[in-house]
């Protein structure tokens, strides 16, 4: 080796040695975004989409691009704040900018009806596609080898637009896909969570070639991804074998949805407790993740602070707002839709003027208040986690920024935390899972949400001046 590719040797040492402890200190979001900006392409996803490469490889040049992109280690509120929506704009809100909002769904039935809430994001995918908008769609579809895993695509035909619908909740790898379009002029669609948005923003400031490629960013709201082995477990307790497995429906029918195994057969089998009857008791899919998020939330989803994709152009999530008539329409099948940039803004108008979707203008003043309880929750939670570390030396995300919170906040966030103390204790996860998914755990599932389906709808009905509801939703829970 001659003295200047011994100098790039040291230096891509150096640079994936950095990349190495950012995975090792659980701070991997795993967003794909080291391998999609590697130029080299040394780096990419691994079975668990945690990235891997070979500390060897030669092609390595040692730019470090891998580690600075990185939004796991760090990502700026303040800087992408200000490069994004201006000097002025109010980055420490837990709902971001609001340029308009509104409750829509897809007009394409199909797109509907394959999404748990109002299908936006399939249909704007379809639109893009559809009207030469976009050349290709971020999307994340069922691997075909492990149905119940997503795997990241570059949607092209309306086929895999379609495939990407209803919500997926195990980590996946979505940034890797920059790679792919390397040498493809665009413009491109791009979809995912929170952290793949930070990644996509970070990319774009190391290198415009990214920012050129992307028409929008769509992102999605988020409370925390699963490590995948939440439905693996799931699977071997009721002995499901994957070669049997067409497709897992995280969110079967409409919010809050069930979890569905489909069967190659055909046969349904609806999760967890698949022996009961369809009108037997068992938790929803809403309440499935609060449970599995306590178990299986990787360790840096617990660190981040973004649950309402603050930096995407247009923001999509369910319209979780109590008292409101909101509510209403989340029974019915709406999503709530943020525009926050002008490109948001001008993609939504193209797709309701071409009639792709169906929006009602929401009260901008009443975003906070939408998905409240968790998206304060997930920032007070980040930051505590993140403090945690500090405290205990070990290296933390760095946001640019870090809000005042009451004692009673710090008490209540310091509750909160120990209700993820499973997480990282394999065999006791295990064995809590095991035994929650077990006919003698499912009675302490259903008192676990007592609260949610007896007395929460009674209280609602009384304030409505009626009980009605209530009733139903106790029998419900009773049988």
């Amino acid at each position: 080796m001659n003295g200047e590719n011994a100098r790039a040797g040291r230096g891509g040492e150096k640079a994936l040695e950095r990349l190495r402890l950012i995975v090792a200190e659980g701070l991997c979001h795993r967003c794909g975004s080291c391998s999609g900006i590697c130029p080299a392409g040394v780096i990419s996803p691994g079975p668990d989409y945690y990235p891997v490469w070979d500390p060897g490889d030669p092609r390595c040049t040692g730019c470090g691009l891998c580690a600075r992109v990185c939004p796991g280690a760090a990502f700026s509120f303040p800087e992408h704040s200000k490069a994004l929506f201006g000097p002025a704009a109010d980055f420490r809100g837990a709902h971001g900018v609001v340029a308009a909002a509104f409750l829509g769904y897809a007009l394409d039935p199909e797109a509907r009806r394959r999404s748990t809430s109002g299908g936006v994001a399939t249909a704007l995918a379809l639109h893009l596609l559809e009207r030469g908008k976009a050349g290709g769609v971020f999307a994340a579809v069922p691997d075909a080898a492990q149905p119940w895993k997503p795997r990241a695509i570059v949607a092209r035909t309306r086929a895999e637009a379609l495939a990407g619908a209803n919500s997926k909740y195990p980590a996946c790898s979505m940034n890797h896909l920059f790679r792919d379009i390397r040498d493809e002029s665009g413009p491109f669609a791009h979809v995912g969570l929170p952290c793949h948005v930070h990644g996509l923003r970070a990319m774009a400031a190391l290198d415009r070639r990214v920012a050129g490629k992307v028409a929008v960013s769509i992102g999605l709201v988020c409370h925390s991804c699963l490590d995948h082995a939440a439905l693996g477990e799931m699977l071997d307790c009721y002995r499901v074998r994957e070669g049997d497995l067409a497709s897992v429906r995280y969110r079967e029918g409409k919010l809050p949805g069930y979890i569905c195994a489909v069967m190659n057969s055909g046969e349904r089998a609806y999760l967890p407790y698949p022996s009961l009857g369809p009108d037997r008791y068992r938790p929803n899919a809403k309440e499935c993740l609060t449970l599995f998020f306590k178990l299986f939330s990787p360790p840096r989803c617990r660190l981040c602070v973004d649950s309402m994709a603050e930096f995407a152009d247009i923001a999509l999530g369910d319209p979780w707002y109590k008292g409101w008539e909101a509510e209403g329409k989340l029974r019915e099948g709406y999503t709530l839709v943020i525009a926050r940039t002008k490109a948001g803004l001008e993609t939504l108008e193209g797709a309701r003027r071409d009639g792709a979707v169906a929006l009602e203008p929401f009260p901008a003043e009443k975003i906070p208040l939408v998905q409240h309880a968790m998206a304060r929750a997930k920032r007070r939670r980040g930051f505590y986690f993140a403090r945690k570390r500090r405290e205990e030396g070990r290296p933390a995300p760095e946001y640019g920024f870090s809000p005042a919170f009451t004692r009673m906040e710090r008490i209540r966030t310091g509750l909160h935390a120990l209700t993820y103390a499973a997480a990282d204790r394999p065999a006791l996860r295990r064995s809590i899972y095991r035994f929650l998914l077990s006919r003698a755990g499912r009675p302490v599932v259903g008192a676990l949400f007592f609260r949610r389906h007896v007395i929460q709808p009674l209280v609602e009905k009384a304030r409505r001046g009626g009980v009605g509801g209530g009733e139903r939703a106790g029998a419900a829970a009773g049988k």
